[in-house]
């Protein structure tokens, strides 16, 4: 094997080691929290961490898509909160529970559609749009949780999200299918690796036929109704109406992403490296509960966690754009 060969060879074995970065230092985050505590490697508390990752995870795969295209859906944290209530509201106003999740649902996926849509025909950056989008929504939500103030959601509608087999939550299982398959279908085939043209060079990928504003506005759709579905099942596992729902999400959903290879540039992206960017910021929040880190103090490292996250991607794609 000649130098050139193995250099080669190297260069792609580094690629394929940096790629799972975020899978080797979330293992080593687990270790070093396992030495220093009694309590994180138990039973409970993984089911715990996955559960909750499991639902956060709901608003994470549009998104990813969304990154893919060099697109954000900043009103993902809005629309979070505003779909679980508009079923606790519908179900307090005599509605059975299918036909008001349905409904919330429609309203989840038309809100996506609407950013998409402006996004596309007006040429408007998505941050901007979905900025305005996240204040609207959010607005709805708080009128909402103000009428269900003080009221426990329907008992049909709060064991939604508490279904297990065999101590472990359906919702866990349902995240550990879908990630699976959607990797595959996202470095696999034809039809989800159009994004990754589109993220690359738009323009390229408009002369080979790829029809990117009917792309981006099914995935803008696609993000919303999936981000209605978490929605709807953090308002089943939380029981009220509560105006901090999804306050924050929209960050914590780009770190996660971001630690995972995707770009803000767009063209890259991993649905199974995102859950597991959620699962290590899900580690480190679990971690300073453990050794009773206060609440804002929290706050403040996964803050300093997105500054150095957007700062090393940046630095990486305009190494790569030299």
């Amino acid at each position: 094997m000649t130098s050139l060969q193995k250099a080669s060879v190297f260069q792609s074995f580094s690629k394929q080691v940096s790629s799972y970065t975020i899978v080797f230092i979330t293992l080593i985050l687990g270790a070093g929290l396992t030495l220093t505590s009694d309590t994180f490697l138990s039973v409970n508390n993984i089911v715990s961490i996955l559960y909750g990752v499991s639902i956060t995870f709901w608003g994470t795969i549009g998104f990813v898509y969304l990154m893919i295209m060099g697109e954000l859906d900043l009103s993902v944290g809005s629309v979070f909160a505003f779909s679980g209530m508009m079923v606790g509201y519908l179900m307090r106003n005599h509605w059975p529970l299918v036909p008001a999740i349905l409904l919330a649902l429609f309203f989840s996926a038309l809100i996506g559609f609407i950013n998409g849509f402006l996004v596309v025909r007006f040429k408007v950056p998505s941050m901007m749009i979905t900025l305005g989008t996240m204040a609207a929504v959010r607005g709805l939500a708080n009128l909402l949780c103000s009428w269900l103030y003080g009221y426990p959601y329907s008992p049909s509608y709060e064991a939604l999200a508490r279904f297990r087999i065999n101590n472990i939550h359906l919702t866990t299982i349902v995240m550990v299918l879908a990630v699976i398959v959607l990797e595959f279908l996202l470095k696999k085939t034809a039809v989800f690796r159009k994004m990754y043209y589109i993220g690359e060079n738009l323009e390229t990928a408009r002369i080979y036929g790829i029809r990117a504003g009917k792309q981006k506005i099914i995935i803008f759709t696609l993000t919303s109704f999936l981000t209605g579905v978490g929605g709807i099942l953090i308002g089943s596992r939380l029981r009220y109406a509560e105006a901090t729902i999804g306050l924050g999400l929209e960050f914590t959903i780009l770190t996660a992403t971001v630690l995972g290879g995707a770009s803000l540039t767009g063209g890259k992206g991993s649905i199974l490296r995102s859950a597991v960017g959620l699962i290590f910021l899900a580690t480190i929040t679990t971690g300073m509960i453990v050794h009773n880190i206060e609440p804002l103090i929290q706050q403040l490292i996964v803050g300093i966690i997105l500054i150095i996250t957007v700062f090393i991607d940046t630095r990486m794609s305009r190494m790569g754009g030299a």
